[in-house]
């Protein structure tokens, strides 16, 4: 043990060869998987190496890496049963994800009544929002180009904002209901 602690590489080797059959065919009994077990037998030789300056060994090496490893295999199938039950509450509450279709369906019909809303608004309103909305034009943008004034853009757009949103109420409360049963 004390050629362990001082970094002996070779110590080190001669103690992996010698435990490794016993501590996998150990942990093996427990948990099932090959995978598993190797990953567990490969950790605990790790804390071994990197803590081998302050171990402190009271008991037999075959005592402690065996205690060890029962406490791997715990921390291991902790860990998995908290995964497991991590999967099985995303799986009860559905993903987010499984409701994309009907997500794009909700947000095809707000475009389609977006599309309708906008018919309906007078020329004027209508263009100065499709300026600032569609084409990203600035006021100052949409009133040179329409020989506006400023502020006469400024309300154009505010009541195209308003009348909109009087339209799209009804189809808006129904998205925001949908949106929220989903989430």
């Amino acid at each position: 043990m004390a050629l362990l602690q001082e970094g002996d590489r070779a110590a080190f080797e001669l103690l992996y060869r010698k435990y490794w059959r016993r501590l996998y065919d150990s942990a093996y009994k427990r948990v099932q998987s090959r995978e598993d077990c190797e990953e567990i037998i490969q950790e605990l030789f790790l804390d071994l190496w990197t803590k081998r300056q302050h171990l402190s060994i009271t008991t037999s090496l075959d005592v402690y890496l065996f205690t060890a490893l029962r406490y791997k295999i715990y921390n291991h199938i902790r860990s998995q049963l908290t995964k497991r039950a991590h999967v099985d509450y995303v799986t009860r509450l559905g993903m987010p994800q499984a409701n994309l279709v009907e997500d794009q369906l909700y947000y095809e019909e707000l475009q389609h009544h977006l599309h309708e809303s906008l018919a309906q608004l007078p020329e004027k309103y209508r263009r100065v929002y499709e300026l600032s909305r569609h084409q990203q034009y600035t006021y100052r943008e949409i009133a040179q180009l329409l020989n506006l004034p400023i502020d006469t853009v400024e309300k154009h757009m505010a009541r195209a904002l308003q009348l909109l949103r009087l339209h799209l109420k009804e189809h808006l409360f129904t998205l925001l209901l949908a949106v929220d049963l989903i989430s």
